[in-house]
């Protein structure tokens, strides 16, 4: 009886552990197939929010993010832990990491700036991120999921910057920038078309240096005058007279001679043509810049248009600037007698009206260099050129996600708080496990 009383104990001892591995196995298979995830935190500040979970929702296919950060770094970690909130609610987001020391020519081609800067890669668009935040992200996702083609249509032929040539003076590194966004550019010679087409998301601009024929400023007048959105660039004293007609329409004014500002000698400029913007309003445009922009050789402008136009003074120079209406070589100063205004100036503006129940986006700039391939890369030319075409192309539309942060975060002390709370966990504390200790070990010796 004992024999088969004690087979038995130990039978049911080996089906205890037998059944306990199997439950241990089967609670770490569905583990990796089914995760539950709870965010206990003030606000939820470490999950997405719900209007970035129905944007998620509308991947179809890969969405792939590449940082670019140095190996065994603590900045791959929170940039994974970051970007894996985005991957608890999708599959179809990929995350690689790129060492920037290994790849440089690689840097180079992609144009990416700092380190920890993420790239966006969906359906053969991408985007550079160097803010990480869920807004910025889901922001980025946002235009690229964006459908649709928008045309951009580029006037050539009379000596205007071009976006698909590589010289120092021409656009081609913002037009490529653009195409990867997903863009559509088109140059266009006026002198040939009938009409500019009604799909044309945006027609630009660049700083002609010769006359329009009279035709081809009336078929600009007429995409204006029908809610067709514009970007102008213009040049110091390089108003083409036969483009009246438009300035007319939004009674522009072009201040003689060409901007000089003496702020840039502090951050060790030479050139006093070189005008520096570093406050921008609260418009959509700018809402987003925190960086310093840089504008070669610009024009100041102004405006009083009416015709329903509402106008935003976009860029303004420093106080420190004037239009130098002399030649810009020695030591020079302004001149009020000659006309030369004190800034802050002008150089770019905003115009927008309601047309036809939709709104239309004008902006002119007094300056095209920013945006040249030599300057595109100083400051934030770049993202303010991008986001310059976003506004005007009316692809702005961005996810407003507020910052969920904790209510209490900060632990402010009295000096006398903090002296007692420090005498109590670093002097009577330890005191009184050490004499509390002696107590005991002097009771154990007594028995």
């Amino acid at each position: 009886m004992r024999s088969a009383s004690g087979f038995k104990q130990r039978l049911q001892i080996i089906l205890f552990y037998l059944l306990l591995t199997a439950a241990a196995a089967m609670l770490s298979w569905l583990s990796q197939r089914h995760v539950l995830i709870w965010d206990w935190s003030d606000n939820a500040r470490n999950s997405l929010s719900d209007t970035s979970k129905t944007l998620l929702d509308r991947l179809d296919s890969t969405l792939k993010i590449t940082c670019f950060a140095p190996h065994n770094s603590q900045l791959r970690l929170q940039i994974s832990e970051f970007i894996n909130r985005y991957q608890r609610h999708s599959s179809n987001i990929d995350l690689e990491f790129i060492d920037p020391a290994q790849h440089p020519a690689l840097i180079r081609e992609l144009g990416i700036r700092v380190t920890g800067e993420l790239r966006l890669e969906y359906a053969g668009r991408s985007e550079n991120l160097s803010t990480i935040d869920e807004q910025s992200i889901s922001n980025a996702i946002q235009r690229l999921l964006q459908q649709g083609e928008r045309w951009i249509l580029v006037v050539e032929g009379h000596g205007e910057r071009r976006l698909d040539r590589q010289a120092n003076h021409d656009l081609g590194l913002f037009g490529s920038e653009l195409m990867q966004k997903g863009y559509r550019i088109q140059p266009v010679d006026l002198g040939l078309q009938k009409g500019i087409a009604d799909n044309t998301s945006l027609l630009i601009l660049a700083g002609p240096q010769t006359g329009y024929l009279p035709r081809e400023t009336e078929l600009i007048v007429q995409y204006v005058e029908r809610g067709g959105n514009l970007l102008w660039l213009l040049e110091p004293d390089a108003m083409p007279e036969t483009l009246q007609p438009l300035a007319g329409l939004f009674r522009l004014k072009l201040f003689p001679g060409t901007i000089v500002d003496a702020s840039g000698a502090g951050l060790g400029l030479d050139d006093p043509a070189l005008a520096l913007v570093a406050g921008y309003p609260d418009h959509p445009v700018t809402r987003q810049m925190e960086s310093l922009t840089l504008y070669p050789h610009a024009a100041a402008l102004a405006s009083e248009a009416s015709a329903g136009w509402q106008i935003t003074p976009l860029l303004q120079t420093q106080a420190q600037s004037w239009n130098e209406i002399g030649p810009i070589s020695g030591e020079i100063k302004r001149d009020p007698e000659s006309g030369e205004k004190p800034g802050p100036l002008d150089i770019g503006l905003a115009f927008s009206r309601q047309l036809q129940q939709r709104e239309q986006r004008v902006a002119i700039i007094g300056d095209g260099d920013f945006l040249s391939n030599t300057y595109l890369g100083n400051g934030g030319n770049l993202n303010l050129g991008l986001s310059l075409i976003r506004w005007l192309t009316r692809d702005d539309s961005l996810i407003d996600i507020p910052a969920r942060s904790a209510g209490d975060t900060q632990l402010n002390l009295t000096p006398v708080t903090g002296i007692l709370i420090a005498l109590t966990f670093l002097v009577l504390l330890p005191l009184l496990f050490a004499v509390t200790g002696l107590v005991i070990w002097w009771h154990r010796r007594k028995l």
